[in-house]
């Protein structure tokens, strides 16, 4: 299915007004050229195989090994670090480094937009669940698997409770994904993640 590119579609560039938006100063031109990719991506294909077809572009990204400059490597004690790259000045998608020192990971989530995610180095583990809504708006989960991935390797996310998981290093180095997600992340920064309410 084609998707819609006329001023009315879904997909349709509108350019946001601040510098905030596009590359991010000094970033590595092979992000340039990957956003160009998504742009053509969301131009040509229906929102549900788009993040199949991101994962696709982003494996120029992961094979880059001057990808990120050192600063763009930085972590924080406290909790896993992000890394601004790229913000599509129409608001369409944002690019991010994740950097996770030992014991650091996500809560138990999903996503409220499409995500394409790949591993840029070190081994994350991500663990997958079965997740169902209650009446009382409380969420049931069900761990499925607990994968370890490797650099290289690229998962695909859609929004909703279909794709529900948590990511987290269970190693002694420090670990670095890359993550495309489906939103404008400069304007609403914490609005990617789909928070769950678990049972007490």
């Amino acid at each position: 299915m084609t998707a819609d590119t006329s001023a009315s579609g879904a997909h349709a560039a509108q350019p946001c007004s601040s510098d905030r938006y596009g590359l991010t100063a000094g970033s590595h031109p092979a992000i340039q050229a990957w956003a160009e990719q998504v742009d053509a991506i969301l131009a040509q294909h229906d929102l549900d195989a788009v993040p199949d077809h991101v994962c696709e572009a982003l494996k120029t990204l992961l094979a880059e090994p001057d990808l990120l400059r050192p600063s763009q490597q930085e972590s924080r004690a406290d909790w896993y670090r992000k890394h601004q790259l790229y913000a599509d000045p129409a608001g369409r998608y944002t690019l991010l480094a994740l950097v996770w020192l030992p014991g650091q990971g996500t809560d138990i989530h999903g996503h409220t937009a499409w995500g394409s995610v790949g591993v840029y180095r070190g081994q994350p583990n991500v663990v997958c669940y079965d997740c169902a809504e209650g009446d009382d708006g409380t969420h049931a989960v069900d761990e499925t698997s607990d994968r370890q991935f490797g650099p290289g390797d690229l998962c695909a996310v859609r929004p909703g409770l279909g794709d529900v998981h948590r990511i987290y290093n269970a190693t002694d180095e420090t670990m670095i994904t890359i993550h495309a997600y489906g939103l404008d992340l400069v304007e609403h920064p914490d609005a990617i993640n789909l928070n769950l309410t678990l049972p007490a």
